[in-house]
């Protein structure tokens, strides 16, 4: 092998991780339509073609990033990594854990937030891509975790949705306001009262 293309093998890893932070830092200057091969590559400090050689190109990469381990909270993460010990735990406290969990892991994710926002305002085939790696943790979650509802499946579900929407609400919030009905965002107080609501309102599905 010729030593130009043994010095690519070699780099490609470090490559790759550089266009996957690119494309992070692209979109929280600029959001989706800011985000082309051109920009992310010179982001990484890279030739544009190393996305098409490395990724297929940019919805490949952009896949890539969100199904990462260190982009999108993981389903391992979200339950302690200990999805057994998770579910033999009732209902209610279940659903403190995950919700606790996963607002905190968002919290420790400021470019995840700053992309959820632009997802709002932007839908075209790369925000899809985020919202369906996304969607299918939480899906995931639903039927490994809160799975054995019986009759009540769709119930659960449903309220597991609404839990969803309402921390992540709240950890996109806490970015720029800090109280939210007397609740503070900022606050390991406000974020356990938060918990134990949780866990109140759900203790009838025990």
């Amino acid at each position: 092998m010729p030593a130009a293309e043994t010095k690519t093998a070699r780099n490609r890893p470090r490559t790759e991780a550089r266009l996957r932070e690119a494309v992070g830092a692209v979109l929280v200057k600029g959001g989706f339509a800011a985000l082309t091969p051109s920009a992310v590559a010179r982001e990484a400090g890279v030739d544009k073609m190393l996305i098409y050689r490395y990724f297929g190109g940019l919805p490949g990469l952009v896949e890539a990033v969100a199904n990462g381990p260190d982009f999108f909270p993981t389903f391992e993460e979200v339950c302690d990594g200990d999805p057994a010990a998770l579910r033999a735990l009732p209902l209610s406290e279940r659903s403190a854990v995950v919700v606790d969990n996963y607002a905190r892991l968002l919290m420790a994710r400021p470019v995840v937030l700053e992309l959820m926002v632009w997802e709002l305002v932007e839908r075209n085939e790369l925000t899809a891509i985020m919202e369906t790696a996304r969607e299918e943790m939480g899906l995931r979650l639903a039927r490994e975790i809160f799975a054995g509802g019986g009759g009540r499946a769709a119930q659960i579900n449903a309220v597991s949705a609404l839990l969803g929407a309402a921390v992540t609400y709240l950890a996109l919030r806490r970015r720029k306001i800090r109280w939210f009905n007397g609740v503070d965002l900022r606050s390991d107080e406000g974020w356990a009262q938060l918990r134990e609501a949780v866990r109140q309102m759900t203790a009838v599905l025990d």
